[in-house]
């Protein structure tokens, strides 16, 4: 039986309980507080779904509507980086489910004017919660255009080429946080796959459906 990625012990909870008094938190799912994300909205945001991107096997977390929206844009956009760890342990949980414990995580790396105005890389903070090997074996490589703008085929086209890999061997899985067309891990694999990795799937926090509104997905890829 696989632990719960989500419980916590009872010295945890009560470090928790201390650090509330000195800092006090909010679950970004419903306002409750005391937790970046309470135990009832992890269990109604984790949906885990299994997708097909041109022959990559893709595991999300989550849809990219209600609750789970509002988690992903409080970790992408507000910067609630607390939230990656609760939300670190529902990916590394898929991550053994499908049977890629022993490989690398790479998180695919954020466009520079993403991390300018952040100030954080959302797929390696969220890789670094996994309790996995962290591979930062891919770079960005010229300027892409903000995916939320692009239809489907202009996706594709933006980001063919977008990354370079270091060279090596062995078994990786690819990290990102917002999935939409696949168009991204597609670059991010390709690019490893040159490089002599062996990309045997990727994991995300959350997919989309293309129709959702631009506007309201940040950073999709």
């Amino acid at each position: 039986m696989q632990p719960d990625p989500l419980r916590r012990g009872p010295w945890r909870e009560h470090l928790a309980d201390a650090l509330d008094l000195l800092m006090p938190v909010w679950c970004a799912g419903c306002d409750a507080p005391g937790r970046p994300l309470c135990e009832i909205c992890a269990a109604e945001i984790a949906r885990p779904l299994r997708h097909d991107a041109d022959g990559l096997e893709v595991r999300s977390v989550a849809r990219y509507e209600g609750t789970a929206a509002r988690v992903v844009r409080a970790l992408k956009e507000d910067g609630r980086t607390g939230l990656a760890r609760p939300l670190g342990a529902l990916m590394a949980d898929l991550v053994r489910q499908a049977g890629w414990a022993d490989a690398v995580l790479v998180p695919v790396p954020p466009s520079r004017a993403a991390l300018r105005r952040r100030g954080y890389a959302v797929p390696e903070l969220l890789a670094r919660r996994c309790e996995a090997r962290v591979g930062r074996w891919l770079r960005s490589r010229g300027r892409a255009l903000d995916q939320r703008l692009l239809g489907r085929a202009e996706r594709e086209r933006n980001v063919a080429g977008a990354f370079l890999a270091r060279p090596g061997t062995g078994a990786v899985v690819i990290v990102d946080d917002v999935m939409t067309t696949g168009a991204t891990l597609r670059a991010a694999r390709n690019a490893l796959s040159a490089a002599g990795r062996r990309v045997v799937g990727a994991v995300v926090l959350a997919d989309t459906p293309l129709r959702v509104s631009a506007e309201g997905i940040p950073g999709g890829s």
